[in-house]
């Protein structure tokens, strides 16, 4: 979790004033400082803040190409007044206001002391603005110097009132099946280009999605049906028309002449379902999207983070934020990040739509504890074999079946090699330039049967390692990777080879290359390898990886033990004895789970709960492994003090 600061206002008013003002900065969920002030009243903000909202309105309802429509009672000679004067004049009032002494003095001052003068790019932080009004939501918080001067914090609108999020119950450490997943909803887009929204959304995440889905101008039971999926959605977003009254409000989900709109309530109960199975991010990129928020969370939703617009705003520059919000969270920046660099992006179009970088908002409950995309490496299935000298009898029965295909790959390498030598011989003999056709052809053969011939490269390796002769494995492993670049396999098989033959690079570089290519069990050999290394903080990012991609119980256990390990070594002995328990529900053979597991149970002072795992240390343990061979004899030391074996 990063570090948050929360403002909770009280109770208070522009024309009031809000007397008392209480400053938090919290650490991982903990108050570390705490300071109060207050605001006078400011009338000022209040009556620019209602004549920038008309020209929002005005300016929108005569730009027929953004297809929202904004009725005008009430606006008369918006012709005779300056939007970007008046934005700039309410940007002005406000920034007076939050300069005012007592909420300087009493928290800002603070604040700055705390997080270092500076500013800049040094702190990452969010701020949290709590209130009962969810009015105040609306008002340009962005006009304050302190966000303008660190400028890796994004300020949220929160309510004063909120519970924390309750998530369906999963192993621990292995994600909901929601994550990687998104939902993109295409409403009414009447006036609206949302094919552009779909290309960018496509290109920037695209490849982060376990599954990218776009429901186009659904019916309202196919909306339901999609929100209440077993799945569900990590991140849920709305394109298209909304609209609000004094009693409620609706989304324009299609364009029928029936059917055509979902009320508030209606989507409460798909939300309420959706929220417990993990959806992570709720964005309504409509022109009446934060009083749709409010009413959600009026009516008691414990809405998730959600992106709205606070104002109506012109198809072009939403679609930009847009296409800027996505690519920075496919970026993996976290989410407020994401959020105000796009914002930032939007000060572009300052000139033609006046306080266009505020108008997107990032609402959010404190206790959430943040998004980032999962980073998927590759979605083709990979069929698991022996990634070591043991290897799996049946593909050695099948090794014989493949007698023909290996008599070609030999013939095939052969004459790779024959070629080799015609490239060298080309700059000898004039002669040898006939041949460029054929070696043309060649090479074209050669990438188009890579998916073919690597798995036959691989199983002749396979072979070779198993009988002990490591310098034709490695050719052959070699010459696998060189015939289709995609397949992850060979480089594993590689990386256990170059580690038997002790060169560490060589292991190393080929692990991290089977973890480029999504190969499952790489992940656990690449942070137990970093592990090892004390590169801690690069070994959790792979662990987790591991746990967003694998479906195999055996490569859970190896990461969550190696999680377990981190946890260990950071003295977490809690979220280690957790991990470690959880590994041994995956696998309970995990020699090196039980091994740790015992250790943290007696630095917690549990020496009698160790023992089982003692016990099961030396039932699983081979001794021919150095790291289990250590095991084998501190449990057998404790065992013996204890009076277990003689």
């Amino acid at each position: 979790m990063s570090l948050r600061i929360i403002l909770a206002l009280g109770f208070g008013s522009l024309k009031d004033g809000f007397p008392h003002i209480v400053a938090e900065i919290k650490q991982s969920g903990i108050t570390v400082y705490k300071f109060e002030g207050s605001l006078p009243p400011a009338p000022e903000v209040e009556k620019l803040h209602a004549r920038w909202k008309m020209i929002c309105g005005a300016v929108i309802s005569t730009r027929t190409a953004s297809g929202i429509k904004i009725k005008q009672t009430g606006i008369t000679n918006i012709s005779e007044d300056n939007p970007s004067a008046i934005y700039r004049g309410l940007n002005e009032a406000m920034s007076r206001w939050l300069a005012s002494e007592d909420f300087y003095t009493g928290i800002e001052r603070n604040l700055r002391k705390e997080l270092g003068e500076s500013g800049g790019c040094s702190a990452s932080f969010e701020v949290f603005i709590e209130s009962k009004d969810a009015d105040i939501w609306e008002w340009p918080w962005d006009a304050w110097k302190f966000r303008e001067d660190y400028s890796n914090s994004e300020i949220i609108q929160s309510t004063s009132q909120y519970r924390k999020f309750s998530k369906k119950a999963t192993s621990e450490g292995i994600p909901l099946p929601s994550r990687g997943r998104i939902l993109c909803v295409w409403g009414n887009s009447q006036g609206i280009n949302l094919k552009k929204d779909k290309k960018s959304i496509k290109k920037s995440v695209g490849d982060r999605c376990k599954k990218l889905k776009f429901l186009r101008h659904p019916k309202p039971e196919e909306l339901r049906a999609h929100l209440e999926d077993e799945k569900n959605w990590q991140i849920l977003y709305y394109g298209g028309h909304s609209n609000r009254n004094a009693t409620h409000g609706w989304l324009h989900i299609n364009q029928t002449d029936i059917d055509n709109t979902v009320t508030v309530e209606y989507l409460k109960k798909g939300l309420e379902k959706s929220i417990f199975k993990g959806l992570e991010l709720l964005i309504l990129n409509s022109c009446s999207s934060l009083g749709l928020a409010a009413d959600l969370v009026a009516g008691g939703l414990p809405l998730p983070s959600t992106i709205v617009m606070r104002a109506p705003i012109p198809d072009a520059i939403a679609h930009y934020f847009v296409k800027s919000l996505f690519r920075y969270l496919g970026e993996e920046d976290p989410l407020f990040l994401a959020v105000r660099k796009a914002k930032d992006d939007l000060r572009r179009w300052e000139s033609d739509f006046p306080g266009a970088s505020a108008i997107p908002m990032l609402c959010q409950q404190p206790t959430f504890e943040g998004l980032t995309l999962p980073w998927i490496l590759g979605k083709r299935k990979y069929t698991l074999r022996s990634h070591s000298a043991k290897q799996n009898p049946s593909i050695i029965n099948n090794y014989a079946n493949l007698s023909s295909s290996l008599s070609f790959l030999r013939i095939f390498t052969f004459f790779d090699r024959w070629t080799s030598f015609s490239f060298i011989s080309i700059f000898i003999s004039n002669l040898m330039r006939r041949f460029g056709i054929g070696l043309a052809i060649t090479a074209s053969s050669y990438m188009l049967m890579g998916p073919i011939l690597a798995p036959v490269a691989n199983l002749i390796g396979m072979e070779n390692h198993r009988h002990n002769k490591p310098l034709i494995a490695k050719a052959y492993y070699s010459l696998a990777t060189l015939i289709n670049l995609n397949y992850a396999q060979p480089y594993y098989n590689l990386s256990i080879l170059c580690d038997q033959l002790n060169d560490s690079e060589c292991a190393s570089d080929a692990m991290q290359n089977a973890v480029w290519r999504g190969l499952p069990d790489a992940y656990a050999q690449r942070s137990r390898s970093l592990l090892l290394d004390n590169k801690h903080e690069e070994a959790l990012k792979t662990i987790a990886l591991c746990l967003e991609n694998t479906q195999h119980d055996g490569v859970k256990s190896a990461c969550l033990k190696n999680r377990g390990w981190v946890r260990l070594k950071q003295k977490q002995y809690d979220a280690a004895e957790t991990d470690f328990k959880t590994a041994i529900k995956f696998q309970d053979n995990s020699a090196e789970a039980h091994c740790l597991l015992a250790g943290v149970l007696e630095t917690k002072g549990q020496p009698q709960s160790a023992l089982e795992h003692w016990q099961k240390t030396i039932k699983y343990s081979n001794s021919s492994i150095p790291e289990q061979d250590r095991c084998i004899q501190i449990a057998q030391q404790r065992l013996q003090i204890k009076g277990n074996i003689k």
